[in-house]
């Protein structure tokens, strides 16, 4: 399975190739006319050499670009794995596996301010989502502030509750909104609302023989066969119709029901919970040559024991964008990588302007040699008076001149 990307007009697209996949079937036709919410729209186009599967990415930013800038909270956490949740419930009113779900942070789409998610289905995937759904949780782990206690507590009991085998989605859950001081066994029951269900359906069994001997009762006293017919015929009806919406909203209920249990009661402080986390699991270390774990910086301070986060005595000269336009301002370049865009709290320049995206651009620098990339913007970033796709990395050379949506810049 191959992955690409593509900008056509105004729209962004994540492409993938099938390739050895067996995608023919239930599972693509059903995505194709039937949009899932909470996933990727999904298309199907038959090219010269194939098919590929488009997914619109349009505005939105992949889970891991938007945590390698900073640290993810509790409430985040929650938002994500409920959001990923809530598509299982819903993928199972299509009758869809869970194993078509691509779970890695690259093509797990995110909102920057809301956090509501978009999940990549690719008809014929097999992976295992137990297995998958505790790598983004590891993930997770060592991309949240260590400061924050609730932040850790949670991300690391979700975790080590996936390294069980055959865990549940109600062990999951019961750690998501742990200290609200309910019955939680009973209140986050999956079976509950199928409980519920069978006691309505055996209600409504006994409500039609009720109403089958009104129409008996009617007859012998007299009343028009016609039009205990048409009375008849609109009980069914209305039978129907509420069976419809039932089985219709069936897994709606079941969701708001299971989903409204996580936000917890204002008035109670959180329990207190002794967590020991392994400092190996807090960081995702970098492999060194030698294939060895590295820190931060190559080498400590002599006599001290700080490692130096980068060397900022060689190399001071500082890069810029120099504003081409009346109205524009400079964009000094102090460190790399270096994101523009208007998402406060998420770029280092913010460049205020309707047309340009929350992450519109970075730039990184390699040596002596400074790359540009798109970062999924809706209006694009010209290099030279050319379009780069979304997601493309090009290299930026001193006198480039760089459009940023419509707003002119050099590279100096």
């Amino acid at each position: 399975m191959k992955i690409s990307y593509r900008r056509e007009f105004k729209h962004n697209y994540l492409i993938v190739d099938p390739e050895e996949l067996c995608w023919q079937g239930y599972e693509s036709q059903m995505l194709s006319r039937n949009p899932v919410e909470g996933t990727l729209r999904f298309q199907i186009r038959q090219m010269d050499d194939g098919v590929r599967f488009y997914y619109e990415i349009t505005s939105k930013q992949p889970l891991s670009r938007i945590l390698g800038n900073r640290s993810i909270r509790a409430e985040e956490i929650r938002k994500l794995v409920t959001g990923i949740f809530g598509v299982l419930e819903r993928m199972e009113v299509y009758l869809l596996r869970e194993e078509i779900i691509l779970l890695d942070p690259q093509y797990v789409y995110v909102d920057p301010d809301s956090f509501r998610i978009w999940l990549c289905l690719v008809p014929g995937l097999g992976q295992a989502f137990p297995e998958g759904f505790g790598k983004l949780l590891e993930y997770l782990l060592g991309s949240v502030d260590h400061q924050d206690k609730e932040s850790v507590v949670l991300a690391y009991g979700l975790y080590q509750e996936t390294r069980k085998e055959n865990y549940g989605l109600e062990d999951l859950g019961r750690l998501l909104y742990r200290g609200n001081g309910e019955d939680r066994e009973e209140t986050r029951s999956w079976d509950k609302p199928r409980q519920e269900e069978a006691k309505d359906y055996e209600g409504k069994i006994d409500e039609g023989k009720e109403g089958e001997g009104a129409s008996l009762l009617a007859l012998r006293n007299g009343e028009d066969r016609s039009e205990c017919r048409q009375k008849s015929r609109n009980a069914g009806k209305m039978e129907n119709s509420e069976k419809g919406s039932k089985k219709e909203g069936r897994w709606k209920a079941r969701w708001n029901q299971w989903k409204g249990k996580f936000v917890p009661e204002p008035d109670k402080e959180e329990e207190s919970i002794p967590v020991r986390v392994p400092w190996e699991m807090m960081f995702r270390p970098e492999e060194g040559e030698n294939g060895s774990p590295k820190a931060v910086a190559e080498t400590a301070c002599a006599g001290q024991g700080t490692a130096l986060l980068a060397d900022f005595t060689e190399n001071n000269e500082q890069r810029m964008l120099r504003a081409l336009d009346p109205d524009g301002t400079d964009i000094h370049l102090s460190y790399y990588p270096f994101i523009i865009g208007k998402q406060e709290n998420l770029v280092d320049f913010i460049l205020d302007r309707d047309t340009v995206s929350r992450l519109h651009l970075r730039i990184d620098r390699d040596g002596d040699k400074y790359q540009i990339k798109d970062l999924n913007s809706t209006n694009g970033t010209l290099l030279c008076g050319r379009l780069l796709e979304n997601n493309e990395q090009a290299e930026l050379n001193t006198g480039d001149e760089v459009c940023i949506a419509r707003y002119r810049y050099r590279f100096e």
